[in-house]
């Protein structure tokens, strides 16, 4: 059993005036928290160090891997944002752990991972652990798998009484994460790569927000475009990356949403900054 807010919660007057509008909106005003911003990164840098790293090494790397190790290193510097609200109270996470979805691809359906203390591991070390996973989903052979199919054997009634009792909980009520099932409350940020193989180009996103409080920010990273640009006056091909980002404006303001994503795209245009020493790693197990 873990307990993955800390205690106490953010003191009322510390929370600016406006994030408290909408912290404390009634439901009947229609208040909508949710804040959509959006840009592109210069993807040439990012894939040729991928290319580099995946001839060198014995752990394929991909654009998923580095997305979620730069979103935790700007968490780092932007700790507000590892928060979620809880009743009418704002909690800081006690870790930094990222949440990722995936096909499961034995289950026909998306499923969700969570790499724990994304901040303090190396990229290869969360590609060892997603890889992980997605075997064990391929295979069925995980304990959350076993998990995930008792839940699917769950008649639709009881399915939806357990839902509400469980968020009805998990929305007011600061809740140890008891077991596997629950675990992804641990984490306040999910990621989502969709820049696979046939996807479309993408203009615009905003994804749902899943259904337990925990959900507060959502980083979607695009497919590969080519974009023509001006390079020392003159016309030049980049590739691009469209990177979104969905906030709770209950938590933080446009500016602090702004700085956090620039602080992504940064890590993803510069991917040496998300090498980790081996030493700084060692000492984190």
């Amino acid at each position: 059993m873990k307990w993955p807010l800390l205690s106490p919660a953010r003191r009322n007057a510390d929370i600016p005036l406006y994030n408290r509008y909408y912290l404390h909106a009634p439901k009947a005003s229609h208040a909508d928290p949710v804040i959509v911003m959006g840009t592109e990164v210069e993807a040439d840098a990012l894939l040729a160090f991928l290319q580099d790293k995946n001839r060198a090494g014995g752990t394929l790397l991909t654009t998923a891997h580095t997305l979620i190790r730069a979103t935790a290193l700007a968490l780092v510097r932007y700790p507000e944002m590892n928060s979620r609200v809880v009743g009418r109270r704002i909690y800081r996470f006690g870790e930094i752990a990222v949440r990722m979805g995936f096909f499961h691809r034995k289950a026909n359906e998306i499923d969700l991972l969570l790499i724990a203390s994304a901040d303090k591991k190396s990229l290869e070390k969360i590609a060892a652990e997603v890889w992980q996973r997605l075997v064990e989903a391929a295979r069925g052979s995980g304990a959350r798998d076993r998990d995930l199919a008792r839940m699917r054997k769950v008649p639709a009634f009881l399915f939806r009484q357990g839902l509400r009792f469980y968020g009805l909980l998990d929305r007011h009520f600061h809740l140890p994460a008891v077991s596997r099932l629950d675990e992804l409350r641990r984490g306040g940020v999910m990621v989502n790569d969709l820049s696979h193989s046939g996807a479309p180009p993408m203009r615009m996103y905003k994804p749902s927000r899943f259904a337990d409080g925990s959900d507060s920010l959502n980083l979607t990273l695009g497919p590969v475009e080519t974009k023509l640009v001006m390079r020392d006056g003159k016309p030049a091909e980049v590739r691009i990356m469209p990177l979104f980002l969905r906030a709770d404006h209950r938590l933080v303001d446009a500016y602090q949403i702004g700085r956090f994503l620039a602080a992504v795209r940064e890590g993803l245009q510069e991917p040496e900054r998300l090498v980790v020493s081996t030493n700084s790693e060692s000492t984190t197990k």
